[in-house]
């Protein structure tokens, strides 16, 4: 008997994984590995941010890390993709995937954001800020 495959969740076009955490498979374990790929990143450029992937599987989206430029004459900045991974397995993907802008979401959470992401997911019952008391 074949096991029945439940529809996957629509992934927004817009989507970052702050949006997505709860529908994660594995939330904490899932951002822990975007985490160590955005390091990485930013150990060899400087710089680091992800985007989703909108057209896989909510529960397992896979991701794009890139890194920002900025030149130094004129001050624009300009992304550049690093490397694709799968969402599942966290191996890379081939570039062709990267290549496809309709793969990916225009919004991006840089690396700060995914640490803090990282550290409420593991910490649920901290303080979201250190002013969060007052009124």
């Amino acid at each position: 008997m074949a096991a029945k495959r439940v529809p996957s969740t629509p992934i927004a076009a817009d989507a970052t994984i702050a949006d997505m955490v709860d529908t994660l498979d594995k939330p904490i374990e899932y951002v822990r590995r975007v985490l160590e790929r955005l390091e990485r990143c930013k150990r060899a450029h400087g710089d680091a941010q992800v985007r989703v992937g909108v057209r896989g599987r909510a529960e397992a989206p896979n991701y794009l890390i890139e890194y920002v430029r900025e030149d130094a004459k004129t001050h624009q900045r300009t992304s550049y993709q690093d490397a694709a991974y799968s969402g599942s397995t966290h191996r890379e993907l081939a570039r062709h995937h990267i290549e496809d802008a309709r793969n990916w979401s225009p919004e991006e959470m840089n690396i700060t954001a995914v640490s803090a992401l990282i550290g409420r997911l593991r910490n649920p019952n901290a303080p979201s800020s250190r002013f969060s008391d007052e009124d």
